[in-house]
């Protein structure tokens, strides 16, 4: 009767300690709200790990491809989606094939074996010292014009994956162009986004590129920054989207998948959307910021990540 009572008590125990390993590179201020909000409608604990804002998604690949054999964690929440198409591509996610992707815009936002989903969209935007700069550029190659121009590390995050893009857009030859044109600006490289955010609200560079998450922080704080959302490669600015995917072999599978449940909807986006994460929806019927946009589908360029890499490195 002892020992029952005791299996009892060890039992309940190890209900309570139900719990989810989250790796993200989203930022903390936002991705916390809603592991509180999951946490509050299914009493399963999250426990995450985030990647530093200078090593944006590339510290948390490393670790996942590491892992493989023996996986700590059961979700990965990336802020970009370009190493998590490299990762599925290395067998890292299993397919969470009760999701229906047709509530999707288009299928530049899922993958075709459900290895990984969209949730959101930023866009990569140009903003100014408005102290400091008075006409306006209004393009992309235009902003190369000016001196004390600061831009995040390239190699990581949503700016490598910005940088591939083009290349994928633009071709080599137009791409060489361009790196050319940012050398001859003498460009300065920071550790990341919400730096350049910093700095040139500060008035130390009078123009950057950012994710509009970094950009609406300084709205927000009132900091003398103008957004402009320019024209690139005629198609208006470049669009980037989060990605969530299940870990497979992951310690808490039937959890994993209640996350998942949990945050793709067109509700949670919105949410993080009224938070100034996102700035539209990826969802079909979702909200959409009123610009010009591009987006891809990262299987499309999944290969173009190294090469243009390979020439940041030779140019920059």
């Amino acid at each position: 009767m002892i020992f029952i009572i005791l299996m009892g008590f060890f039992f309940s125990g190890c209900e309570k300690e139900k719990y989810l390993v989250v790796y993200t590179s989203v930022d903390e201020v936002y991705s916390s709200k809603i592991f509180k909000e999951f946490e509050k409608e299914t009493g399963i604990k999250i426990k995450p790990v985030y990647d530093v804002e200078s090593a944006k998604a590339v510290g948390l690949e490393k670790r996942l491809l590491l892992e493989k054999n023996h996986p700590q964690a059961d979700i990965f929440w990336n802020s970009e989606p370009l190493r998590t198409a490299r990762l599925a591509k290395q067998e890292i996610f299993q397919s969470y094939l009760e999701f229906n992707v047709s509530l999707y815009r288009n299928s530049n936002y899922y993958d075709k074996n459900k290895k990984w989903f969209a949730l959101g969209e930023r866009y990569r935007v140009i903003i100014i010292n408005k102290n400091k700069i008075k006409k306006i550029p209004k393009k992309f190659k235009e902003i190369w014009n000016y001196k004390k121009i600061a831009i995040s590390n390239p190699f990581m995050g949503t700016t490598a994956t910005h940088f591939a893009a083009l290349y994928h857009k633009l071709g080599e030859k137009g791409f060489i162009e361009l790196l050319k044109k940012i050398k001859n600006s003498k460009v300065v490289i920071l550790a990341g986004n919400s730096v350049v955010k910093d700095m040139v609200a500060k008035g130390k560079y009078v123009v950057g590129i950012v994710d509009t998450d970094d950009a609406n922080v300084a709205l927000k704080h009132k900091l003398p920054i103008k957004i402009i959302y320019y024209n690139q490669t005629n198609n208006g600015v470049f669009g980037i989207f989060s990605t969530i995917s299940i870990i497979k072999n992951a310690p808490h599978p039937d959890l994993a998948k209640k996350f998942m449940k949990f945050v793709l909807n067109r509700k949670t986006e919105k949410f993080l959307i009224d938070e100034g994460l996102f700035k539209s929806s990826v969802f079909k019927n979702g909200y959409r910021y009123n610009i010009k946009s591009w987006t891809l589908n990262p299987n499309i360029y999944i290969n173009d990540l190294n090469k243009s890499t390979g020439l940041l490195r030779k140019f920059l």
